[in-house]
């Protein structure tokens, strides 16, 4: 039986939510299986790794845009795609490039407060 991607530690975590919250969870269904936990209304779809197309943001350099794992990274204006040579790449749609390895460790902790998104979200930019 899978788990919801958002339930961590008795919390969601969805990026529905401000901040990370008790109230709205049911064990029931954040353990009840992909057929049930999608059926919450907090429920979106984590960002998905590609394969290759990232042209869209040039072309990267793996020394400094390449990371050795997918990050977690749940706003909904980055792109995640897995290099040919194994390494994972994060793009910020607002920004039009690839995040640095540094970026990418901040982007994944503070994306809810990124200014770029607020931007994102204001100029109503598709994600």
């Amino acid at each position: 039986m899978s788990v919801c991607p958002w339930y961590r530690d008795g919390f969601c975590t969805s990026p529905l939510h401000e901040v990370p919250t008790q109230d709205v969870v049911n064990k029931i269904q954040c353990l009840g299986g992909r057929d049930v936990y999608t059926q919450c209304k907090y429920y979106r779809e984590p960002t998905q790794v590609r394969e290759g197309g990232y042209d869209e943001f040039g072309k990267p350099f793996l020394m400094v845009h390449g990371i050795d794992r997918a990050p977690e990274i749940t706003c909904e204006y980055v792109r995640i795609f897995k290099h040919e040579q194994g390494k994972y790449l994060a793009g910020c749609v607002v920004l039009g490039r690839f995040l640095g390895v540094h970026e990418v460790d901040t982007c994944s902790k503070f994306w809810r407060q990124c200014p770029f998104r607020r931007i994102g979200l204001n100029l109503g930019i598709q994600p």
